[in-house]
């Protein structure tokens, strides 16, 4: 099966979709004791831009215990319009700034480059109910490609930190020595069914102390 048709049908069949069905779970541990946890049931329909979610998150890390359940409903349909479109406009603008100033023909490449190396090291495997099942594994990937994700999970956990301000975010994504493994089960009508990620690594701390973390999230997906 060639890899490129394969995703080319899965990107075809998320772009017909009118009504995206799901729930995420996520957790993460610091030598072996859980210290964040999050489960998230969604629905978007993109036709009327109607969004759906009900959170529940749970912090327990260094002394510091956070419990929040949320539930919220929204219409994103005339999300760009009136007193919203100047604001969008106007981060479009400095993203573009940014983009150019930081990427250039390089940095394009640079995303090509691991597109490209990204399918070559992909692993498929087809199942018995013609659905398939693939894989990643970031040490298929070149060294400057490995060097670029750990410097997205950097400017992510930053990120998250200054929006969430959720306790463990930053740090947990300034780990070293990664390693990311990535599954994908595709069914028969080429729709994702589940995305599993599992993140493992080394947090050094300034005292010298070294940690082990993992990080397991799981996405399922209702057609």
């Amino acid at each position: 099966m060639n890899k490129i048709k394969l995703m080319y049908d899965v990107v075809k069949v998320l772009k017909e979709k009118e009504v995206f069905r799901g729930t995420l779970k996520a957790e993460a541990r610091r030598d072996q004791v859980k210290v964040f946890h999050l489960e998230k049931e969604f629905e978007k329909n993109t036709l009327n831009g109607q969004v759906k979610s009900k959170i529940s998150t749970e912090v327990d890390y260094e002394g510091k215990k956070v419990k929040h359940e949320s539930s919220t409903e929204f219409n994103m349909e005339n999300c760009c319009e009136g007193s919203h479109h100047g604001f969008m406009k106007h981060i479009q603008q400095q993203h573009q700034l940014h983009s150019r100033k930081c990427c250039g023909v390089k940095g394009k490449l640079s995303r090509i480059a691991f597109v490209l190396n990204t399918l070559n090291n992909m692993e498929m495997d087809e199942q018995e109910d013609k659905g398939v099942a693939l894989s990643i594994n970031i040490n298929g990937l070149p060294q400057d490609l490995k060097d670029m994700i750990q410097q997205k999970m950097q400017h992510k956990g930053l990120q998250e930190d200054r929006e969430s301000h959720c306790c463990c975010m930053e740090e947990f994504c300034q780990t070293e020595d990664i390693n990311i493994d990535i599954k994908v089960q595709i069914n028969r009508n080429n729709e994702i069914q589940k995305v599993l990620l599992v993140v493992s690594g080394k947090q050094k701390k300034e005292s010298d102390e070294i940690h082990d973390i993992n990080l397991e999230a799981e996405l399922n997906l209702t057609w």
